[in-house]
């Protein structure tokens, strides 16, 4: 599945890329319009280690229960895209609808528990992806004719998927679990006309308090990314 949504948008890109190769040279953008786009970009920062060992702890029944934390990592894909689709009202004011993929974030723990009948190896991995739909409103600060800043806000309805294997002893247990939570998103960002149709653009983004199910946990992002858009 994570195969077809990168070629997904391997496609896109391409597809969007070529026409704008073939549009006439840059010119001042129509004020109003339809407009498509598909970006990649680099996540900043998710979730704390520190968060997801506090989360572990606790799950376990803290320090004073006999568990002993041990090494701990995560490992996470930087890369995720989004693809949209927008309309601008006037060259002021717009609202766009995209679907953002937050990539994945690995986490593994190693620990021990102690009782009166001896100590217990314990081992946990967990894969965290996070992706869904986002609607927001965008203003648009022209600077010259072909140079824009603009500030969006909006929503991101995301899914978050966590896959994951607990090793306790002998005792193994795995499972899939999923929530799904409304997040606030915000962004500011500029785009640059390279012909009469389309646009590079750059944001950053910062999205709050995605929640996530295994850890009972709201993480933050912040990211950044770069798109081409094609103006109808």
């Amino acid at each position: 599945m994570r195969m077809i949504r990168t070629s997904f948008l391997l496609i896109a890109a391409t597809v969007i890329g070529s026409v704008c190769l073939f549009s006439e040279p840059a010119a001042a953008a129509d004020e109003s319009g339809v407009y498509i786009g598909a970006n990649v970009g680099r996540l900043l920062s998710t979730y704390r280690r520190a968060d997801l060992d506090n989360a572990l702890t606790a799950a376990f029944g803290g320090t004073d229960s006999g568990f002993l934390l041990g090494p701990t990592s995560i490992r996470k894909s930087h890369a995720i895209w989004s693809a949209n689709i927008g309309y601008m009202a006037s060259r002021y004011f717009g609202i766009e609808a995209s679907y953002l993929d937050l990539g994945t974030l690995d986490y593994s723990a190693f620990a021990a528990i102690s009782a009166a009948t001896g100590t217990q190896a314990v081992a946990v991995e967990a894969d965290i992806e996070s992706r869904g739909p986002v609607l927001a409103v965008i203003g648009v600060l022209p600077m010259t004719d072909s140079w824009d800043m603009s500030a969006r806000i909006g929503a991101y309805r995301g899914r978050t998927h966590t896959d994951f294997t607990s090793n306790v002893g002998t005792d193994t247990k795995s499972g899939l679990l999923s929530e799904t939570s409304t997040s606030l998103l915000a962004g500011v960002g500029g785009s640059y006309i390279i012909s009469s149709h389309c646009t590079i653009r750059l944001d950053y983004i910062r999205i709050e308090h995605v929640g996530e199910q295994l850890f009972e946990r709201a993480f933050n992002v912040d990211l950044v990314t770069a798109g081409l858009s094609y103006v109808f």
